[in-house]
């Protein structure tokens, strides 16, 4: 078993400018880096043993700069990437939905099996991320670690749990910015969503 402390990386120039990124490999804005040191500040009170960290830059500068705050160890699992957007990186979900209202409307409407088009599903990357858990808990067994991943994977993470469908008439649960508190035992387990937030 291990205890997971899960959180978004900081922001970068696509996520000010509200472009899907997707796959898109773009760094850190200088905000987003003195937002990573921030959240170094405020996590250093955590009993954190290690980081895991998505393979894309943007998360792997937050917690690069999370381990030299926190001096602990920094491990990257590729499988922790951010779901695959294909043809809608780049764009503002207003600008598809004016282009082509009808494609949006029917992907939010397949739930789980949501993938935009030439991208990857929502099963897919629950699939890969608890591979990515399995081997961690082999690595860490019983102790504390940070996940520094995105938004979409943290959403599907606990989505799966609770078991909710991705359906248009659940109410949004995950507030911007938190650490959310899970266990992994062979199947994830919610400790605490939106425990601490980063101001």
């Amino acid at each position: 078993m291990i205890r997971l402390g899960l959180i978004r990386h900081a922001r970068t120039p696509w996520n000010q400018e509200k472009r899907i990124q997707g796959s898109t490999d773009i760094p850190l804005s200088p905000e987003g880096q003195e937002e990573a040191a921030r959240w170094g500040e405020v996590l250093t009170s955590e009993p954190f043993d290690a980081i895991l960290s998505s393979p894309l830059t943007r998360a792997r500068e937050t917690a690069l700069i999370l381990s030299d705050r926190m001096g602990i160890p920094l491990c990257v699992d590729t499988d922790l990437r951010e779901q695959d957007f294909g043809d809608w990186e780049g764009q503002r979900i207003t600008e598809i939905r004016e282009k082509d209202p009808r494609a949006v409307e029917f992907q939010e409407s397949r739930g789980w099996e949501f993938r935009p088009p030439g991208g990857e599903s929502r099963i897919r990357v629950l699939e890969r991320v608890t591979k990515a858990f399995e081997r961690a808990a082999k690595t860490f067994e019983n102790r504390y670690i940070l996940v520094v991943t995105h938004q979409s994977v943290i959403k599907i993470l606990i989505y799966d749990a609770l078991k909710r469908t991705f359906g248009p008439d659940e109410a949004p649960l995950l507030k911007d910015y938190c650490l959310h508190d899970l266990l992994w035992d062979g199947t994830l387990r919610i400790q605490e969503i939106n425990r601490l937030r980063l101001k």
